[in-house]
């Protein structure tokens, strides 16, 4: 169902550590020494003053119960079973007839040592009486031979012991910014005409990371959007019980029905049919920055990183506001020589800009733009120029998301997580199978996580006693959705889940029941690793460049499409960049299409659909912005907008 991915070309390149074993049990030898791996002084007069604006959330883990499985020890070539805690009987004989037969043993999940030639049979263990639930104890993966002489710590044999010898670390917290994170598409295509609602009618709204929103009065969700049938949108989250779908479609953002939805590969089937540019997108009904769904997730389709365009401070003091005007409050202050981006409106008295974290609208007579600043911070440097001081929290400042372009990098991690996440729960209650990988035929506890990961371009060892070596090893406690957290028996590491949030783990749990959702098993785990990492901006620039490649169209026409003559028309030319759209950047055109270069062309005073032979090539009139008698032309990047210039050509109704 979720197929939004970004990729990373991380290779498994550490090297394990030793491994310890009684002739029973095994723990891992400590590593030697890596085991992780706007102006105060304007024609206005203002002295505007401003305030500065100004989770850690724990919940209670509770182990689930059920019975254990049962240990091969190789090394020997005995099968033993961990005996059932009963006070009444010490030592419980193995049942003759178990209730449940032996099923046939896959191949394990991890190389092993030579085995004798005759490993005698053993029943599983009846399950103990004092233990209650449903779920059933993870299968353990099989435990390689033991080398007794190698022992050295007095734990041995213990998962205290076992945690003792490894570099466990309290992890610094997860950074979760305001910037928008641009992820792969996953299309979805309007059953019928669908109104888009700002929130989920009859269910509770969570925001990104997982705190309720009731906690906090809501409003009556409104409509933001409208989607024609088998108009286009994209699906950036679906959450497990829920009949609502959180969707993008153009410029808008909002909830429907999954039901009135076609997603899947019916979806991708009909897009590769129709094509996905000759599909219609939704309509706003509102401004993207009044529309309280715009940040439900801080992900897109769109590309939200962009080139700089260089602007610099010329006044002494330059405040930054969160509207155009002298009245709106200031959200940050530039002080004379300071650098600023432009993302938005640069031909417009009030600009756009964003200086680290500081976005909002200056007045456009106090910058130095253009090639002046461009040559004055290549001369200087980049980095010798100070930004702006920042007065309000971003995500107090109502400017923050004007656009949601930036020219920093939002990030990746917590994009991946809630991904990760979401296309793990579609394989719920898929088999077990001891040794497997395969999400939909079976896979084993490590081999889940493994392919998982794989998905999202992580390459994790095979077993879990490999994976809980690699990456950074932290405690329980400090998990992360998305972080894997790992179960020991006895000093030896035999399960491996994924952390989702508020004491909820997924898993390859065992051959009864399955692909699972879960409680953490406080009683068994020794530790998490953390492979998603924050500063993972390769990533983001992978991705972004892939929402940046757009198709081109162009079509000759024929002798006998060439209609009448409507003029000899100015042409001009355009792209979806914040300087040529402003804040519909990367959005669709006034028609509600996807403008492509070679067939979208904007003019006023005919009717969109409107198909135009300009110099040989069939265009389609899909964007307003010029009067009649002017055609702007789009282009898929800026700087062929620039060579592109100004021309005149005689124009034509195409038949």
């Amino acid at each position: 169902m979720f197929k939004r991915k970004v990729w990373l070309n991380r290779i498994f390149a550490a090297s394990l550590a030793g491994v310890l074993m009684t002739p029973a049990t095994a723990v891992y030898a400590a590593p030697d020494n890596n085991v992780n791996n706007e102006s105060n002084i304007d024609p206005e007069g203002e002295s505007g003053q401003s305030t500065p604006g100004s989770d850690t959330g724990g919940s209670t883990i509770t182990p689930p119960a059920g019975d254990d499985d049962q240990t091969q020890n190789p090394g020997s070539g005995e099968t033993t079973t961990p005996p059932a805690e009963d006070p009444e009987t010490p030592d419980p004989p193995v049942p003759e007839e178990p209730d449940v037969p032996t099923p046939e043993e896959p191949e394990p999940d991890e190389p092993l040592p030579e085995q004798p030639e005759e490993t005698p049979e053993t029943p599983e263990e009846e399950e103990p009486e004092e233990t209650p639930g449903e779920d059933e104890t993870p299968e353990e993966e099989e435990t390689p031979e033991t080398d007794s002489e190698t022992i050295t710590n007095p734990q041995a044999g213990t998962n205290q012991g076992l945690i003792s010898q490894q570099q466990i670390i309290i992890p610094p917290m997860i950074e979760d910014t305001f910037r928008f994170v641009t992820v792969e598409k996953d299309y979805a295509v309007a059953r019928e005409a669908l109104d888009i609602y700002s929130a989920k009618i009859g269910e509770e709204m969570e925001t990104e990371d997982g705190e309720n929103a009731e906690e906090e009065p809501q409003e009556d969700p409104i409509v933001v959007g409208e989607i024609e049938k088998d108009g286009l949108c994209y699906v950036l989250k679906q959450e497990e019980g829920s009949e609502w779908v959180y969707i993008e479609s153009g410029v808008v953002r909002g909830f429907v029905k999954a039901e009135d939805l076609l997603m899947d590969e019916e979806a991708d089937n009909f897009v590769t049919e129709k094509g996905e540019t000759n599909l219609h997108v939704a309509q706003a009904l509102v401004d993207p920055i009044d529309n309280p769904a715009l940040t439900y997730t801080r992900t897109t389709i769109r590309q939200t990183v962009i080139d700089k365009v260089y602007a610099i401070s010329t006044a002494s003091e330059l405040n930054i506001r969160e509207g155009k005007n002298t009245d709106s409050r200031i959200v940050g202050t530039l002080a004379k020589d300071a650098l600023c981006y432009i993302l938005a409106d640069s031909d417009q008295d009030w600009v756009y800009v964003e200086s680290e974290d500081v976005r909002g609208f200056v007045k456009k007579e106090y910058l130095l733009q253009g090639e002046e600043a461009s040559k004055k911070v290549e001369e200087t440097g980049e980095e010798q120029f100070a930004l702006a001081t920042q007065l309000i929290e971003p995500e107090e400042n109502a400017a923050c998301y004007y656009t949601i372009t930036s020219v920093k990098e939002g990030m990746i991690a917590s994009a991946i997580r809630t991904s990760m996440l979401e296309f793990a729960q579609q394989f719920l209650g898929n088999p077990y199978v001891w040794g497997g990988t395969s999400l939909t035929n079976g896979a084993d506890c490590s081999g889940f996580v493994q392919s998982i990961y794989a998905q999202f371009g992580y390459s994790l060892p095979r077993t879990s006693r490999e994976q809980a070596l690699y990456g950074t090893q932290i405690p329980v406690e400090d998990a992360a959705p998305g972080d894997l957290i790992f179960y020991a028996k006895n000093g030896t590491v035999y399960h491996v889940v994924m952390y989702m949030g508020d004491g909820q783990i997924i898993q390859a749990g065992s051959r009864k029941t399955g692909i699972n959702i879960s409680t953490v098993d406080t009683e068994h785990a020794v530790w998490a690793t953390r492979v998603i990492s924050d500063a993972d901006s390769e990533n983001i620039k992978l991705v972004n460049a892939k929402a940046d490649q757009t198709t081109s169209e162009y079509t000759t026409a024929t002798a006998d499409q060439i209609g009448d003559l409507l003029g000899n028309f100015k042409l001009t030319a355009y792209c979806n960049c914040s300087l040529c759209s402003g804040q519909w950047a990367g959005g669709p055109t006034a028609s509600g299409t996807m403008p492509v270069q070679g067939r979208t062309v904007a003019m006023g005073g005919i009717p969109f659909g409107t198909k135009l032979v300009i110099n040989g090539q069939l265009f389609t009139v899909e964007d307003r912005g010029t009067p009649y008698g002017h055609v702007d032309i789009f282009m898929n990047d800026h700087n062929e907008c620039n060579e592109f210039g100004v021309g005149y050509a005689n124009v034509f109704l195409a038949k």
